[in-house]
């Protein structure tokens, strides 16, 4: 049996993204809140979680994210595109902790 690949990348951004709630703009969680919605219309997934995302610890957050992108695997063009936004959504939130890892110092 084979170990399953690790995407140490990825795994790099979960580790460093904090355990705490992060504050960001309405727009970008909208903005994932969206894809996650889209992802799970497109692939028949519970991808938004159960609370809302403002209420969400930016580690848990970003691992389900991350989860999403590295194991989901389109069938068609449209699923392709719609798991392509995860990648942005990723982006709003590492830059979300960044500066909240900022305004902290």
């Amino acid at each position: 049996m084979q170990a399953p690949v690790v995407n140490f990348a990825a795994e790099n951004m979960v580790r460093r993204t904090p355990e705490h709630i992060v504050a960001m703009d309405q727009s970008d969680l909208d903005y994932i809140r969206d894809s996650l919605t889209d992802i799970g219309q497109s692939f028949g997934v519970a991808a938004l979680p159960d609370i809302p995302l403002h209420l969400l610890p930016a580690r848990a957050l970003m691992r389900r994210l991350v989860d999403l992108r590295t194991t989901l695997k389109p069938q068609t063009q449209e699923q392709g595109v719609t798991l392509g936004r995860l990648a942005g959504a990723i982006l709003r939130l590492d830059t979300a902790v960044a500066f909240d890892k900022a305004r902290r110092k």
